[in-house]
């Protein structure tokens, strides 16, 4: 029990100091404190303020436009100071093959001659050489390259949009001004400094369908019509192709209140039902099921069989869910098998939750402070008021599918939840409305609090836009999975390889790992051309195979790559020759 208790404190000290938690409680602070002393403070300016803002809410698509626009502008504003990232973990160099691969006009690669030197994590080399991964973020990265020639704009495109969705959806729910500054609060903490648009393999397509499908449900609940149902079935396309298992727990409750809705109708407004409501939802989901599947044929033969699927089976990864095992796996590199060794330790988190409770209680945290963090958890306090409020309760089903989903998973990233985050924020600005409207009716205090949150969370961005030290992405309150604080990602890759892109001729890397690498910062990722590249990165299998890879590649000029310390500069020699 006393280890227990001091794993908790211990935890909550390091997550006091990751993101901006500190920043955020010395707001709180002084927040409360003038509201105490002071809760008329500027009262008349925030009236004058609010009914700014009415109105603007008001003009509801307007408004939508309008957060969308906010956030794309305001994260291309922002770029000196927070520059086109680069990638940091395997997962995001595998959706940019995916979607270098879309470009091309395919959905995968034929099988290299080499590719056992060309092994790499998250990608399959066999059948076809593709990503593991459903072709969702794929498609914004192709869109993104396709429209300006970085595959970063479709991140971008993919947060517009998301913060667009959030607010047509929070409009079905709340009224305009809330659903504004719900969307609003998404703009701040999602679409700016997070790692969802700043890396490649972030929230935002999840976050966009499920904003879809919880935003059509209240519309054509109330006026049964086309225009929500395609929108609603596009949402769980969406899903189905980004994150299914997350996707298709949300979707549950949804589907629930929709056909219990179909069942009380009657007579002519059930055929009116099933003409736009259902039909429409079917046309689309089959639609984008069978375009699923022809993927899924081009990349593993199989109309369903997944490239997940393939992956797990040749490598043992992933391991994400509960019902997978773990089973004995060679690969050809330690890089890789420590990557699969990694896996099944996370893997315990979810086979032994006791045994790992403390690890379970970190995930636990992340989410929180990636979600709330100490400034919205003060509106959350006046949740348990939100949950008797019947109006809400396909809201808090959604909630907790998402919630369940992601607990029975390994590792909790916030992309996980990110289906159901518009759920989430409706939940928390109709809590926010008890809290202003309690303290207007008994407590100047609180409504003092209420209004200076918003206040605070803007100001917190501020900062950490503006002061230096808080906006250096390797700094010691900064950790990859935030709201606000990052990596830089592999810049020693980046440098290396446009490098060589401006060095004549063709180029092969063999990459050689000392022990201090760590799997995650992998070297070897290749285009989906690969003997058309002009940089072809590739394993050191020792001295015999590394022989046969060079006269297969012969006429490039082959390196010697020695990465043995992550936190060093690599060694880039010629190849030794034999």
């Amino acid at each position: 029990m006393i280890l227990l208790a001091g794993s908790v404190i211990a935890l909550l000290v390091l997550f006091l100091r990751v993101d901006l938690n500190p920043l955020e409680w010395s707001g709180l602070a002084i927040a409360a404190y003038l509201a105490v002393k002071r809760p008329s403070l500027g009262a008349r300016q925030w009236r004058c303020a609010e009914g700014w803002f009415g109105a603007w809410a008001r003009r509801r698509r307007l408004a939508v436009i309008s957060v969308g626009a906010l956030a794309v502008l305001l994260r291309l504003a922002i770029v000196p100071i927070a520059p086109v990232p680069q990638p940091v973990v395997v997962d995001e160099f595998s959706h940019r093959l995916l979607a270098e691969t879309l470009l091309l006009g395919r959905a995968s690669n034929p099988t290299h001659p080499m590719w056992a030197h060309l092994e790499t994590i998250q990608v399959i080399q066999k059948p076809t050489y593709a990503s593991m991964y459903f072709p969702g973020q794929g498609i914004f990265l192709a869109a993104g390259k396709a429209m300006t020639g970085s595959l970063w704009a479709g991140v971008v495109l993919s947060v517009g949009l998301m913060s667009m969705a959030i607010c047509w959806a929070l409009q079905g729910w709340l009224p305009p001004g809330w659903a504004l500054a719900g969307a609003l609060i998404a703009v701040v903490r999602l679409a700016l400094f997070s790692y969802w648009v700043n890396s490649y393999w972030g929230g935002a397509v999840g976050a966009l369908g499920g904003a879809l499908v919880i935003g059509a449900w209240p519309r054509i609940r109330r006026r049964v019509a086309v225009g929500p149902s395609l929108l609603m079935a596009v949402g769980v396309s969406l899903l189905a192709v980004s994150r299914p298992f997350e996707g298709i727990s949300v979707c549950i409750p949804v589907a629930c209140a929709v056909l219990v809705w179909l069942v009380r109708l009657r007579g002519v407004a059930l055929w009116r039902a099933a003409a736009r409501v259902v039909a429409p939802i079917l046309v689309v989901l089959a639609l984008a099921g069978g375009l699923l599947g022809v993927y899924n044929t081009r990349v593993t033969g199989n109309p369903f069989r997944l490239p997940y699927a393939v992956n797990q089976q040749t490598y043992g990864w992933p391991l994400t869910l509960p019902w997978f095992h773990t089973e004995p796996h060679a690969h050809s590199s330690k890089a890789m098998h420590d990557y699969y060794l990694w896996e099944a330790e996370e893997h315990q988190k979810i086979a032994d939750i006791q045994g790992h409770a403390f690890l379970n209680l970190t995930d636990a945290l992340m989410l929180w402070t990636f979600f709330a963090g100490p400034a919205l958890t003060v509106f959350l306090i006046f949740l348990p008021r939100t949950l008797r409020d019947q109006r809400v309760r396909l809201l808090v089903a959604v909630c907790a599918a998402g919630m369940v989903a992601v607990a029975i998973e390994q590792s909790r990233y916030p992309h996980y939840f990110a289906p159901a985050t518009a759920a989430y924020l409706a939940l928390l600005m109709q809590s926010a409305r008890h809290m202003r409207a309690w303290g207007a009716r008994k407590s100047p205090p609180l409504l003092a609090m209420a209004r200076a949150i918003p206040v605070l969370i803007v100001l917190v961005v501020a900062a950490r836009a503006a002061v230096p030290a808080l906006r250096t992405r390797d700094s010691a309150l900064g950790h990859y999975m935030s709201w606000c604080c990052g990596k830089a990602g592999n810049l020693d890759r980046a440098a290396l390889l446009d490098r060589l892109n401006r060095t004549p001729g063709s180029h092969l890397v063999i990459v050689r790992y000392g022990p201090r690498h760590k799997f995650m910062y992998e070297w070897v990722y290749n285009e989906p051309q690969i003997d058309k590249a002009k940089v072809v990165w590739a394993r050191d299998l020792g001295d015999d195979a590394n022989r046969e890879l060079i006269r297969y590649f012969s006429g490039r000029r082959v390196w010697l790559l020695a990465v043995n310390d992550d936190n060093k500069a690599p060694d880039l020699t010629p190849y030794p020759a034999r």
